[in-house]
């Protein structure tokens, strides 16, 4: 009787920790708009990855071609995130990029080539050369297109 009441015990903490916090799933937004802010938040988890490899754990520099590839598979991919007519209130998305949708995918091709140009420098070892390379990649693939086509943080 007493293993019977702490598995209860077990799956009503479980379920209880997995519960809800109050803030409703209907709230994030949904469809392309949902897909492409978790895609670009992965990107984000990559670009997080790199930073750290590249100023505080430069011992794990060959990790850095991993990382850097796996953002130009998904860069090649922004351009289709974007379909005319998907835009909503919760998104950081600015109209310029559906009134000048060809420059916005051009900024997607910039990052792809970029991100190569930073694996290919990494592979190599030097981490100076890496880091110089990361941030390149980040003021000219990421900044340029947010500089123009995501809203400022307020």
């Amino acid at each position: 009787m007493r293993a019977y009441r702490l598995f209860a015990a077990a799956i009503v903490g479980v379920g209880v920790a997995t519960m809800s916090t109050g803030v409703p799933a209907q709230d994030a937004p949904t469809g392309i708009v949902g897909l492409r802010q978790a895609t670009m938040k992965t990107l984000g988890a990559h670009m997080g990855a790199l930073k750290a490899i590249l100023t505080d754990q430069t011992e794990m520099v060959d990790q850095v071609p991993m990382h850097a590839r796996a953002i130009g598979d998904v860069a090649g991919h922004i351009p289709v995130l974007f379909p005319e007519g998907s835009t909503d209130p919760e998104s950081d998305a600015l109209p310029a990029i559906w009134e000048d949708k060809a420059d916005f995918d051009s900024h997607a091709e910039k990052l792809s080539e970029l991100v190569a140009a930073l694996a290919e420098t990494a592979e190599g070892g030097d981490v100076q050369a890496s880091l110089a390379a990361f941030g390149q990649m980040g003021k000219e693939g990421c900044g340029g297109c947010h500089e123009t086509y995501r809203k400022k943080d307020s």
